[in-house]
């Protein structure tokens, strides 16, 4: 076979550069310390390295996410530890206060201190971290978690935030919760004072028990008034632009009348409330009884006080009673105060600041077992990365004694194309010619 001058010259050069790829690959597989360079190279192998990355990756956030909850535990923990000192000083000055050897004017100055607690208890409820958040306000965490509203019957705090918990990934099947909500460690408390065993729902917030005893300590006494109180949170509104909704009131052992809500959507509870005071105020009951929110939840509380006073719903027309949270029919009655209202009223707070306590040492104790969940995840998660680690290097990682063995093969492969082709340039009949 005949072969041409400059074919000969092709094959030289299309060698040479043959070599000079490999040794051009085999110098970055060198300086990059990966063997697999492009998906070509091995295709099985760089896809199990893609996902062996991303699986490392979601491990790297799922650890940083652990350190945020870490974090805003841990900041819960020492809001909670303030707030048991609090209400551990507010438990002494009720002992010290029913000492009878106190004066009128002892009992105030122990009731000045006691408010000055209850506005520290309220800056800590209303705490933010370090992202301007407040803590305890579950998913709303823009909104301060507490509140002093005049207009309530008696004027009282109200919760503004929800009762849910924000809860951070911090494994693949692993999820946290970051906080608590102050309806769960300030609002739902359970209490013997007459505040809330008229209403029926036996809850007090630690900030009216701590209201409700520096008002004792002043002098100060409600008489309760008939007052009912739903259990369920409607604070998100609820939509009735299908019709209008019915339901019966009666008022101080009267006859029942018949309360329409109009048709309509109504974004909060306050709205509803609203609502139903018109309501209210186009029946025979004007007058008689009043709607109002109190911490996202509905009550219906009648003019009248003492233990003739009382308020029943009944007759659930539309779903309201179901939605808010009250049973058909549901009475509260209001209540006389006793013989000694001064003793039963700061007896039932220290039986409330007790509750308080023990509920925020519930809280504290399951901070402390998520932060150890913590713990246990953060470990689970760096094993994990470790083997993954070692499995994305198997499969890329180059092997460099053998990289190092071929890069010098193919050295001297390009030089001995090099040098060959130089000859056979070289080769020519009239270099014979004389």
């Amino acid at each position: 076979m005949r072969i041409s001058t400059s074919l000969a010259q092709q094959l030289g050069i299309n060698a040479m550069l043959d070599q000079q790829t490999k040794l051009s690959k085999t110098q970055l597989q060198l300086s990059t310390g990966q063997r697999i360079l492009t998906p070509s190279d091995d295709p099985a192998g760089a896809v199990r390295a893609l996902d062996l990355t991303e699986t490392l990756e979601s491990n790297r956030q799922y650890q940083s996410t652990l350190q945020t909850g870490r974090n805003r535990l841990e900041f819960e923990d020492s809001t909670l530890e303030s707030a048991d000192n609090v209400l551990q000083r507010a438990r002494e000055l009720a002992v010290q206060s029913v000492n009878d050897t106190l004066t009128t004017q002892d009992r105030q100055a122990i009731g000045q201190e006691v408010l000055q607690l209850r506005d520290e208890m309220l800056g800590l409820a209303n705490t933010k971290n370090a992202n301007g958040e407040y803590i305890f306000s579950g998913y709303r965490s823009a909104t301060p978690a507490y509140r002093f509203d005049g207009t309530l019957i008696p004027p009282g705090y109200t919760y503004q935030g929800d009762a849910n918990q924000r809860q951070l990934q911090v494994g693949a099947l692993c999820s946290i919760a970051d906080g608590d909500s102050g309806f769960a460690v300030f609002e739902d408390i359970p209490s013997v004072g007459l505040a809330a065993t008229t209403t029926g729902s036996g809850k007090q917030s630690v900030l009216d028990t701590l209201n409700t005893l520096a008002d004792a300590l002043a002098g100060k006494f409600t008489v309760p008034q008939g007052t009912i109180r739903g259990t369920a949170d409607v604070s998100t509104g609820v939509d009735y632009s299908g019709g209008p909704v019915n339901f019966d009131l009666a008022v101080d052992g009267g006859s029942a009348a018949t309360v329409t809500i109009p048709a309509g959507k109504y974004g909060n509870a306050n709205a509803l409330a609203s609502a139903i005071n018109t309501g209210i105020a186009s029946s025979s009951l004007n007058g008689t009884v009043f709607a109002q929110a109190k911490s996202g939840h509905i009550e219906f509380v009648s003019a009248t006080s003492g233990a003739a006073s009382t308020v029943t719903i009944s007759n659930d027309a539309g779903g309201f009673l179901t939605a808010a949270g009250f049973s058909d029919p549901q009475t509260g009655r209001g209540a006389d105060l006793g013989a000694d209202p001064f003793h039963d009223t700061v007896t039932a707070s220290l039986t409330d600041i007790d509750t308080a306590l023990q509920r925020i040492l519930d809280t504290r104790a399951s901070v402390g077992a998520r932060l150890n969940a913590l713990d246990t995840q953060e470990n689970m998660n760096a094993k994990f990365m470790t083997d993954t680690q070692a499995n994305l290097s198997e499969t890329q990682d180059l092997d460099y004694a053998e990289a190092i063995s071929r890069f010098n093969v193919q050295q001297v492969a390009l030089q001995a194309a090099q040098q060959a082709y130089a000859k056979v340039q070289g080769l020519s009949l009239f270099n014979y010619l004389r």
